[in-house]
């Protein structure tokens, strides 16, 4: 078994010994290193969980499609509603888990996997503590807000004035430029000519 992956290392560090124990479950397979200092004696369990290392399929995306608490899902990614982000961390809040919260709304926490039930329980927590709340944020975060017809002739008109501006810095440098290297030309010639 390869354990460089969980970030021990086991086999090529003399100092630490390690034992890689396999577990493998429904979700999926679990590493379980026990590793041993050899210095202090000191030892501790490092465990790497490999679940849904593999997309969704296409039947588990057609199925989570059709949950209303789901806004949209591709075989990476699955992106929940405002509504069920709100619900299920106040459901948190009064200890229910959130396995038990998808459940009751009717998603398959075993399609999902126990890695990104974890990784949204975890932003659950996170958003909580943010100031846009649960919302997704990503339709705001665009650099260029929405143009009207008026906007748009002010804006074009600030972008050709700051293209001007740089056009003619380009300019100005391109000339101290030429210069400096005609100057650095006739001082070459100058020097080999008298030699």
């Amino acid at each position: 078994m390869d354990t460089s992956s969980l970030g021990v290392p086991c086999s090529s560090d003399s100092k630490i010994r390690g034992t890689p124990l396999m577990a493998d479950t429904s979700v999926g397979e679990i590493c379980v290193v026990r590793c041993i200092h050899d210095q202090d004696g000191k030892a501790w369990i490092q465990m790497s969980k490999k679940t849904h290392t593999n997309p969704l399929s296409k039947r588990e995306v057609d199925e989570l499609r059709k949950n209303p608490h789901i806004a949209s899902v591709t075989a990476n990614t699955v992106r929940f509603t405002e509504v069920f982000k709100k619900l299920a961390y106040e459901k948190k809040c009064q200890g229910v888990p959130v396995t038990e919260t998808m459940r009751q709304c009717g998603i398959d926490p075993e399609i999902l996997g126990a890695s990104r039930v974890e990784g949204f329980s975890y932003t659950l927590n996170k958003k909580a503590k943010q100031e846009g709340g649960f919302s997704d944020g990503r339709s705001e975060n665009y650099r260029r807000p929405p143009r009207t017809g008026e906007e748009t002739v002010e804006h074009r008109i600030r972008l050709l004035e700051n293209e001007l501006a740089y056009t003619r810095q380009e300019v100005e440098f391109l000339k101290k430029l030429q210069a400096a290297n005609m100057e650095a030309q006739k001082q070459w010639e100058s020097r080999h000519r008298q030699k």
